[in-house]
C-alpha cells in the first residue's frame, strides 16, 4: 500500500508436493545451509534431516503458525527464526523475549524473531539480545523477511557467528524495504556491506 505495508494472497494448488518429501545428505554436495520455511513440512523435515547428517546449518523460517505448532521442525533444524504472529501464536506470549524464552524449553535449536520496525530478538545462551531495525526509508515491505531469512541462511553458511550474521541478514532486509517489488527489491551483496560499514 502507499505506506509500504504489504498484503498478499497465497494459493497453494493441492497437487504442488506430489513429488513426494525426497531429501538427502548426499543430495547437499556443494550445499552450505539448508532454509526451510512453513510451507511443505514434510519436505522441510526431510530437508532439516539431510542437513544434520551432512552436518551443515538448517534455518528454519517459521513465519506463521503451524497446525502441529511446528514442533518437529524446531526440534530438528539448528536455527529457528520466527515472526512476531508466529512465535506469539507458539508460545502463548506477545513479548518477544518471554516468547523466545518458552520456546528454549522445547528445542536446543538457536532462536530468533524478526518484528519488522521493531528490530530482531536472539537467545545467546540463556541471555536474550536485540538488535534495533536500520533506520530507512520504508517503500516496500514484501519478501523483507525472506531476505532477511536468505540472507541469516548465507551468513551461517559462510561460517559467520549468530551476531554477525543477525547483523548482516538484518541490513539485507531494511534495504529490501527501500526498493519496490519482492524479489526485484533484494538488494547486492555490496549494497548490504555498505550500509553496514556506514553503520560503524
Amino acid at each position: 500500500d502507499s505506506a509500504g505495508e504489504r498484503t498478499i494472497i497465497n494459493y497453494t494448488e493441492s497437487s504442488l508436493f506430489a513429488g513426494g518429501d525426497t531429501s538427502m545428505a548426499a543430495e547437499l554436495g556443494g550445499v552450505d545451509a539448508v532454509l526451510v520455511d512453513v510451507r511443505w513440512p514434510s519436505g522441510a523435515s526431510a530437508a532439516v534431516a539431510a542437513a544434520s547428517v551432512a552436518g551443515l546449518p538448517s534455518v528454519f523460517d517459521f513465519d506463521r503458525p503451524m497446525i502441529d505448532g511446528g514442533t518437529d521442525l524446531i526440534r530438528s533444524a539448528s536455527h529457528v527464526a520466527f515472526s512476531q504472529a508466529a512465535l506469539a501464536a507458539t508460545s502463548g506470549s506477545d513479548d518477544p523475549a518471554v516468547g523466545l524464552q518458552t520456546m528454549s524449553s522445547k528445542t536446543d535449536a538457536w532462536l530468533a524473531v524478526t518484528a519488522g520496525a521493531d528490530g530482531v530478538w536472539w537467545l545467546d545462551g540463556g541471555d536474550v539480545r536485540h538488535l534495533a531495525a536500520f533506520d530507512v526509508p520504508v517503500v516496500d515491505t514484501v519478501g523483507a523477511g525472506d531476505v532477511f531469512h536468505g540472507a541469516l541462511a548465507l551468513s551461517l553458511g559462510e561460517g559467520r557467528g549468530e551476531a554477525e550474521a543477525v547483523r548482516f541478514a538484518a541490513a539485507a532486509a531494511a534495504l529490501k524495504c527501500t526498493k519496490p517489488g519482492g524479489r526485484a527489491g533484494a538488494p547486492t551483496r555490496p549494497e548490504v556491506e555498505a550500509l553496514l560499514e556506514g553503520e560503524h
